[in-house]
């Protein structure tokens, strides 16, 4: 760094001495002007950057000491070298102790090496507090990054619903909030990249990752300014080429309130599901409703029970015509919006799973896989309307290839053991029994056994367990989950026997499937 300096003298012939004895640029120093007094000096002083001073002691308005004392109040990070006669002495020696003098040369007998040998002592001394405040700044940025990460934990833990005691919670987090989900609408747009954007556009404000194609912004509300922002910025990054969909929670007012403005959020960001994505969802309190009957629920769910064994039963006889209409007519009540978008999924995954599993005694392996592969197709889906076309398609696959039901002979037994795979895909990630799923479909458990073996060439057992396995395959590919936690997703109640099962049925170990995988 080259480092300023000012010479001070009312004496024109000692300010062009002092400038012309040294050679400040080989020196790293920049010579930025001269004064002829205190006054001047000190007003320049206010106008640039000045690390060192060299001044007289004796000049009028101001006198070196004065600007010297000025200085040290002001400024004390400049350097001071006096320059004093015989007379002044004293004066230099007890101007010594402000703290910002280097030191002081006695005009008769100065010489340029003395002034060189004190100009390296400031710049030594100028290194070693900038090194000093590098240091603290360094510090202190670590300490506010530890904040900030500290902070986000909490918050993160305060959204899923846990008790937290905030260790610093900044003075905008005091105000009304807004809580914003940003999920991208295709996967080529860059989250960091819009997070960014973000930050520079609304400064006061946290944002951090929920998910891979989603993040969580929590603004300061004013008189909805939040929500106001949050719109304005969702339509400027829209012009930009990136495509969000946002969910907004209604204001709230307290931070420990985060957990249910969350859910809130989530509700607003479910109405893309049936109104499309791009648009910025505000949401409402949701109230809760003192019903007085439940006949219309009741009638609702029975009306989607008939349709699904409709499905089935015309599935199990490959009337595909009546099996196209009771779809249709599903998909319809969906539109109703009549129940939520989690129910809708799960229901979509069960009638999907009995067209799929008409396939199973051809390549039963196989078929497991690919229907897991297209399950996950099938949950990255976004809206309701994407959801309809995928299944009519799916369908349509099944009419083209003039598919024929697992057994024909046995219409009843084929249309329960579908309803019991739909059942099973539900239900495998948890603790699941033969005599659960025999329960479902209205079997005995001897019988059911028989028939699921004879339809579908799999053990009841061997058939979830080959569920569980894809599912944790999933998991090691995309997540970096340990893998006694994959385990315990995907069902199994123990690490040993997950370990057991995933080397017997894949060849390797989990780790190094997720090793090679990654390879």
């Amino acid at each position: 760094m080259r480092y300023k300096v000012l010479i001070v003298d009312d004496e024109p012939m000692i300010r062009l001495g002092i400038s012309s004895c040294i050679r400040w640029e080989e020196e790293g120093l920049e010579l930025v002007g001269e004064a002829s007094n205190g006054e001047a000096a000190m007003l320049m002083v206010k106008q640039q950057e000045i690390h060192i001073l060299i001044t007289d002691i004796k000049m009028p308005l101001m006198d070196g000491l004065e600007l010297t004392r000025q200085v040290s109040q002001r400024y004390p990070d400049i350097k001071v070298i006096l320059i004093s006669s015989y007379s002044d002495f004293e004066f230099a020696r007890e101007a010594v102790k402000l703290g910002v003098v280097v030191d002081y040369l006695l005009k008769p007998t100065m010489e340029p090496e003395q002034l060189q040998r004190i100009l390296k002592e400031c710049q030594r001394r100028l290194d070693q507090s900038l090194v000093r405040e590098n240091e603290a700044l360094m510090y202190q940025q670590e300490i506010e990054k530890t904040k900030q990460i500290d902070l986000e934990i909490s918050l993160r833990k305060l959204m899923n619903g846990d008790k937290v005691v905030m260790p610093w919670v900044p003075d905008w987090l005091k105000q009304p909030l807004v809580v914003a989900i940003w999920k991208r609408d295709n996967s080529s747009i860059q989250i960091d990249s819009a997070r960014e954007s973000l930050k520079q556009w609304c400064s006061i404000a946290i944002n951090f990752n929920t998910q891979d194609d989603e993040f969580v912004l929590i603004v300061a509300d004013n008189k909805g300014s939040g929500s106001t922002a949050m719109v304005t910025y969702q339509r400027r990054l829209l012009l930009e080429g990136a495509s969000f969909t946002v969910g907004l929670s209604p204001p709230f007012h307290q931070i420990q309130e985060l957990t249910n403005a969350y859910q809130w959020a989530i509700l607003a960001l479910e109405k893309s599901f049936f109104d499309g994505k791009g648009n910025c969802y505000i949401g409402k309190i949701p109230v809760k409703e003192i019903k007085t009957s439940g006949l219309h629920d009741l009638i609702e769910q029975q009306s989607w029970m008939d349709l699904r064994e409709r499905f089935s039963q015309c599935l199990a006889v490959a009337n595909h015509g009546e099996s196209r209409e009771a779809l249709e007519k599903i998909i319809s009540i969906w539109g109703t919006r009549t129940v939520s978008k989690q129910e809708i999924m799960l229901q979509a995954e069960g009638i999907l799973m009995m067209m799929w599993s008409w396939n199973f005694k051809q390549n039963k392996e196989e078929m497991i896989s690919v229907m897991l592969d297209k399950l996950q197709e099938v949950r990255r889906i976004s809206t309701l309307m994407e959801l309809g076309r995928f299944i009519v398609k799916e369908f349509g696959y099944l009419e083209e290839a003039n598919k024929l039901p697992i057994v024909v002979s046995d219409s009843g037994s084929t249309h329960a053991i579908q309803l019991a795979i739909s059942y099973i895909q539900q239900h495998y990630r948890v603790e699941i029994s033969l005599q659960d799923v025999a329960d479902h479909v209205h079997m005995s458990k001897n019988y059911f056994s028989e028939q699921f073996k004879r339809l579908t060439g799999l053990n009841f057992i061997d058939f979830v367990i080959q569920l569980r396995i894809h599912y944790a395959k999933q998991l090691l590919k995309t997540t970096s989950l340990r893998v006694y936690d994959i385990g315990a997703q995907a069902g199994f109640n123990s690490s040993k026997h997950f370990l057991k099962q995933f080397k017997r049925e894949v060849g390797c170990t989990p780790a190094d499937y997720r090793q090679e995988k990654r390879d």
